[in-house]
């Protein structure tokens, strides 16, 4: 940077300022305001301080939305862990009922006990009635 001495006073204002701006300071930036609305400033150096001025705004706009985001983005992650921790916790109890309601299915068994109840005097009733009923609705149907 070329030295103040040499330079216009609102122009080195206006050089300190930026460069204060773009070390992300931004307190500077009255300085801005006072250099675009000083009639004694040259037009243009008023005009460059003033696109500055707009820069700073968006910089500071973004920079804005950016915090908000990652607020967000905090919060969301905090949910998510928790979600996660709650997940984790419910398989967990699931998987301990699940190991104690641990069901064998035994085909040879299941054969037999099928066989006990087909043998009994009340289900081949049961069939028998089934069967007159099915019968009966044929002969009505035709």
């Amino acid at each position: 940077m070329a030295s103040s001495k040499s330079m216009n006073p609102a122009l080195a204002s206006l050089a300190k300022t930026c460069e204060a701006i773009a070390n992300g300071r931004f307190d500077d930036v009255e300085e801005l305001y006072q250099v675009i609305t000083d009639e004694a400033v040259d037009v243009d150096i008023r005009a460059l301080a003033e696109t500055f001025s707009g820069m700073v705004v968006q910089v500071e706009a973004r920079e804005f939305h950016s915090s908000q985001l990652i607020d967000e983005l905090r919060e969301t992650k905090r949910q998510l862990e928790a979600a996660e921790a709650k997940l984790r916790k419910e398989n967990a109890e699931l998987k301990t009922r699940l190991d104690k309601f641990e069901v064998s299915y035994d085909e040879e068994q299941a054969e037999m006990e099928i066989q006990q109840v087909s043998d009994t005097d009340y289900f081949r009733s049961l069939q028998s009635r089934a069967k007159d009923l099915r019968s009966r609705y044929k002969s009505q149907s035709n």
